[in-house]
């Protein structure tokens, strides 16, 4: 069984991983235009700003999954990648995904992901996704504002950090649903 199938079945429920993100990366890289290996490892460094940066060797077998699965094609190993219907179909499972809470580290590059490559897909279909983000956002300002998320073993500078994160939380909070207010009316990018 390869990856995709497992991914169909485990949709709804598994939050995304690296291999996730770097599908991701790779199919949304390339339904921008015709991409190289090293255009998708680029392009995974500069959405996750170096704050996630995969193994080359997974980003490389990642992609030759795809190829063999029949979601990218190519003519030659050194030549770009173009996306398949079957890669366009994968891609928005993907962006439908849940992500990990926001505040992690996953839960950050999965964000980043996402709204790297939200505007590939239909104005509906990007309204759901936006709205998954803001509501897993606002769950995590829930958790965060529980008497038991104040713990004096944080210490005062901690403290300070804790309340520089949740501002942070609710600046993204806010963004989110601004973009949500655009997403009905901005056309879908599809190369």
């Amino acid at each position: 069984m390869g990856f995709m199938e497992r991914l169909d079945t485990k949709l709804c429920t598994r939050e995304m991983g690296a291999r996730d993100f770097i599908w991701l990366a790779a199919l949304g890289t390339v339904a921008r235009g015709p991409a190289t290996l090293e255009d998708i490892c680029h392009a995974i460094d500069v959405i996750t700003t170096g704050q996630w940066l995969p193994v080359g060797e997974l980003v490389t077998a990642s992609v030759e999954e795809m190829i063999r699965g029949g979601h990218l094609t190519t003519s030659s190993q050194d030549k770009p990648m173009t996306l398949s219907v079957r890669g366009h179909e994968t891609l928005s499972l993907l962006l439908a995904q849940p992500i990990g809470r926001p505040a992690s580290v996953f839960g950050q590059v999965g964000l980043r992901m996402k709204l790297a490559f939200l505007d590939l897909v239909e104005a509906g279909e990007r309204r759901c996704h936006l709205d998954a983000m803001i509501a897993a956002h606002a769950d995590e300002l829930s958790r965060r504002q529980s008497p038991c998320e104040s713990c004096a073993a944080r210490g005062s500078f901690g403290e300070l950090w804790r309340s520089h994160d949740m501002e942070r939380l609710r600046r993204d909070l806010t963004l989110l649903r601004s973009m949500a207010g655009m997403a009905m009316g901005a056309p879908a990018t599809r190369h």
